[in-house]
């Protein structure tokens, strides 16, 4: 059976671990600093299993060395955004949370695949993976998986485009400087931007770079957790699967696209290496030209955390 250790017990860690454990049979480890609350959230998500017919076996603590042998490790411990706060802000204070975790994944856990969902996303799994040590490639970014999930939502409620034929995909950073592919996505074999007018297809990708942001404004002490949930075990899936199925991931780049020494949300091949490939689409001039934008701002960002 294989193991997952999901660091943070909070709505998206614990939604995450409810999700994988319906959806297959899994050794679950919930690790918080309350550690209360993260054996109780293990107890009561073990408790629901029985009527689902899955195996799946839960336990939770404070305890850092649960990650011990784990095959995939979620990070989504850390400081919540609040209203008229962007992902950027929780930089300093998420930075310390992130290099304990790594160091105890390095030391428990060094053959485990590493999914960050901390925010800001890339910079955080860019310090993940220099904490750990780990192959760049075991480690990865959760955050286009979200953004397309959302891209196809707004296409969906706002230009009436279906999902079962619509094949599309969010790159760049998580934030303002993601890059749509409204070029390279395809609604029914056509670029979707021939299909959706220029002025709606504007604001759908307004809409959902301020996706996350438009939740948080709504629930105001807290932010979004089923959709990202959902995107941490799709990921996931796929990795322990070993299924090769490609998505849009923060990856570890080393001249892709032609951006060196970043992570990246780019499409990924996915499977129990990690990123065992970086897809290089054909993308549009304006897409290339939104995607290096992205890198540009990701690269200032680590080398403002480094102290560079």
């Amino acid at each position: 059976m294989d193991k997952v250790t999901i660091f943070g017990a909070g709505h998206v860690g614990a939604t995450t671990a409810f999700y994988l454990g319906l959806s297959a049979t899994l050794d679950v480890a919930l690790v918080d600093i309350e550690g209360g609350k993260a054996t109780g959230l293990a107890m009561d998500i073990e408790q629901s299993m029985p009527y689902t017919g899955s195996g799946s076996r839960f336990e939770g603590g404070d305890d850092y060395g649960l990650v011990k042998g784990s095959d995939l490790v979620v990070i989504t411990a850390g400081f919540p955004r609040l209203p008229g706060m962007s992902r950027l802000d929780l930089t300093g204070r998420n930075a310390p949370i992130i290099k304990d975790i790594a160091s105890s994944i390095a030391a428990e856990a060094p053959d485990a695949v590493v999914i960050n969902v901390t925010n800001p996303v890339d910079e955080m799994t860019y310090i993940a993976w220099k904490e750990s040590g780990l192959d760049p490639r075991r480690v990865i970014g959760m955050a286009g998986v979200l953004d397309t999930s959302r891209f196809m939502y707004f296409l969906k409620r706002l230009a009436d485009v279906q999902v079962r034929d619509l094949n599309a995909m969010v790159l760049g950073s998580h934030g303002d400087d993601m890059a749509p592919l409204p070029d390279w996505s395809r609604v029914g074999g056509k670029p979707l931007s021939e299909v959706v007018e220029a002025s709606l297809l504007d604001e759908v990708i307004e809409r959902t770079r301020d996706g996350g942001a438009e939740i948080v404004g709504y629930m105001k002490t807290g932010s979004a957790y089923h959709a990202p949930a959902v995107s941490i075990g799709t990921m996931a899936l796929a990795i322990l699967g070993d299924t090769g199925r490609v998505l849009p991931v923060s990856a570890y780049l080393r001249g892709e696209y032609g951006i060196d020494g970043i992570f990246l949300g780019v499409p990924g091949r996915l499977g129990r290496a990690g990123v065992t490939e970086v897809i290089e689409l054909p993308l549009s001039d304006r897409e290339i030209e939104w995607l290096k934008q992205a890198a540009s701002g990701v690269s200032a960002r680590v080398a403002e955390a480094e102290g560079r």
